[in-house]
């Protein structure tokens, strides 16, 4: 007596395999770049948004990035080019960490992660100075628009946001 088994033709969806021959990684690495695509395409969009709605409060580009940490005067995007170099070597710092792992070399991975840290320290640090000089508020902790204007938004009614003009004169 002889038994035969017949070999089932595997389908699609039985899974085990990527429908598209792509590796599993590759497939997410796509799907990483593309929700991230999508973040910062609608954060620019609604920056956009914000910026041409709200054109006569906006504050003048040529007055945002001019100041520099310790140095007194015009000098124009000097910081956000040395945050950009931060950022960048940071990134640099973290791939050759990376290289030194696969090379087995804990030394240069610990080198090179804490010059990473230290970047990313440095870029945080420069973030903070920058926001800390660039938001304006008043003792009634409202925020100061760039025409002079107070906003803020109400404690009765969150979410809402009320403009008055400034008694400061200018």
């Amino acid at each position: 007596m002889s038994t035969t088994t017949e070999a089932k033709p595997k389908s699609m969806w039985s899974g085990g395999f990527s429908p598209f021959n792509i590796s599993w990684g590759k497939m997410f690495m796509w799907f990483f770049l593309v929700s991230d695509a999508f973040t910062f395409s609608s954060l620019l969009v609604a920056y956009g948004t914000m910026r041409h709605r709200f054109t006569d409060i906006w504050p003048a580009p040529g007055d945002v990035f001019t100041h520099f940490p310790f140095i007194h005067g015009h000098v124009p995007l000097a910081y956000v080019g040395l945050m950009t170099f931060i950022l960048i070597m940071s990134s640099v710092t973290m791939v050759l960490a990376v290289d030194a792992g696969h090379q087995r070399n804990n030394k240069s991975v610990a080198t090179w992660l804490g010059l990473t840290i230290v970047g990313g320290l440095m870029f945080l640090g420069s973030q903070a100075w920058e926001w800390y000089h660039f938001i304006k508020g008043s003792e009634e902790g409202t925020y100061i628009l760039a025409d002079g204007r107070f906003a803020r938004t109400d404690v009765y009614e969150p979410g809402k946001l009320f403009i008055w003009h400034s008694i400061i004169k200018q």
